[in-house]
């Protein structure tokens, strides 16, 4: 690949003049000018990470440091970097990426932080948090000892029973995310992931957070509905694609 200067035109690609950029404030510029200042391209930008960007007329796509490398494609006619082993795609659903697959498809929301939920316990033991996790959330993405985490929050129930909790982490690009949310199975339905959630939201508000994002499987309905009613809002629906 040709070297990459900030907003230099590489070539014609899909009859639209290609732009490319190494510099992170104006990829960041680019992704709020294609996808609004509320998009989920920033969350997963960051100083550490970043490697490239692009955009064309109707289309932004990027790169960072993954796997050995991760990219996210918005918009019909978008870049593909092949370095990438990993991709998230937004706006079409392609049978194949390049040589890449579909492998299911996820979506990213986000909210606003606001004192207006209720309190949650700040969780403060590893073991607990650990078996709550590996019994009814297993492929979670967080664990406890992980360098990311703000805090971990939960609500109990009525016997005192750990029923519903969550994670804060703070991302390289510097924005928090909401992770790891996990209801104990025979407490699901009953409204502890909704007052979770506020909860959640409440307490980064008052760390001065002002926005938090988290992704969820495009099938989890019951997930979707409850960040909904949170304060949640859809910002992407992806399709991952990767050669495994």
């Amino acid at each position: 690949m040709p070297p990459i200067a900030s907003a230099i035109t590489l070539s014609l690609y899909n009859l639209k003049m290609l732009e490319a950029t190494e510099d992170l404030d104006e990829a960041q510029s680019w992704a709020h000018s294609a996808l609004g200042v509320n998009n989920a391209a920033k969350y997963f930008m960051g100083a550490e990470n970043f490697v490239a960007a692009y955009k064309n007329e109707n289309s932004f796509s990027f790169i960072v440091q993954g796997e050995p490398f991760y990219g996210q494609m918005y918009g019909e006619g978008a870049f593909q970097d092949e370095r990438c082993s990993d991709i998230a795609v937004a706006g079409f659903k392609p049978e194949l990426i390049g040589n890449l697959l579909p492998r299911g498809g996820f979506q990213f929301w986000e909210a606003i932080t606001s004192d207006t939920g209720s309190g949650i316990e700040l969780l403060t033991n590893p073991d607990e948090i650990r078996t709550m996790i590996e019994k009814h959330a297993p492929d979670s993405s967080v664990f406890p000892g992980d360098d990311e985490v703000i805090f971990w929050g939960g609500i109990r129930n009525a016997s005192s029973e750990l029923a519903a909790l969550a994670v804060l982490v703070k991302w390289q690009s510097g924005f928090h995310v909401m992770a790891s949310v996990v209801t104990r199975e025979q407490d699901r339905g009953k409204g502890f992931a909704t007052q979770l959630s506020r909860g959640m939201i409440t307490r980064a508000h008052s760390l001065g957070i002002s926005k938090i994002g988290l992704g969820v499987r495009e099938n989890n309905f019951a997930a979707q509905r409850v960040y909904e009613k949170s304060g949640f809002k859809k910002l992407a629906d992806f399709t991952h694609y990767s050669r495994e």
